[in-house]
């Protein structure tokens, strides 16, 4: 039984929201993720680690630095809570880390689909990527948001963000929609996204 009042996110864009009643220790602090999630696994990052992202394990927390990431039934991203921290060193420590390619491209699950990073410019594991629309990945919505994070966080602002992924299909690491808690220095706005080039 949990030790804390459930958080309930999500309300207005999944009925009945999601319910984060379960919690897990990271490096300097604890997390609270969905209910209806099972972590069997846990896997500590460090920097040098590469993971494919196409085939990560089922039911697993990953956990790098204070971001976690956690996996469904079928091995996909499913519930991210993460911290957007500026880092100096962005691209060197992407072309170090070409595995991230392994869920976008021409081995894409998905047509039109790109590997999407949740921000190695902003403290995220390098490997770890899900796939994003091409169009919107580069210069759409997520593009926008990831460069707003970096501005904030560079000026020294905190950014959290939690998202909660969403596949109906069953394929592959594509979903087609998700779910965004941005919290920035203690206050937050929900958004729901489709992945696809309609928003920009």
């Amino acid at each position: 039984m949990a030790e804390f009042e459930p958080d309930v996110i999500f309300e207005d864009a999944m009925f009945p929201g999601i319910i984060l009643a379960k919690s897990i220790s990271l490096a300097t602090t604890s997390k609270r993720y969905p209910d209806y999630l099972e972590v069997k696994q846990t896997v500590w990052l460090e920097l040098d680690d590469r993971i494919n992202p196409s085939h990560l394990s089922v039911q697993c927390a990953y956990i790098y630095n204070d971001n976690l990431y956690l996996t469904d039934k079928k091995g996909n991203i499913a519930y991210l809570d993460c911290e957007m921290r500026y880092t100096e060193n962005a691209t060197a420590i992407r072309k170090a880390h070409p595995e991230y390619k392994a869920v976008g491209g021409m081995k894409a699950s998905h047509d039109d689909m790109d590997a999407g990073h949740f921000g190695v410019a902003l403290g995220q594991h390098p490997s770890i990527a899900m796939e994003q629309d091409r169009v919107k990945n580069r210069y759409g919505t997520w593009r926008n948001f990831e460069r707003s994070w970096y501005k904030l966080s560079k000026a020294g602002h905190s950014v959290n963000i939690k998202a909660v992924f969403v596949d109906d299909s069953g394929e592959g690491t594509y979903s087609p929609f998700w779910c965004i808690r941005e919290t920035i220095d203690g206050e937050y706005s929900d958004y729901n996204l489709t992945n696809d080039d309609s928003q920009s």
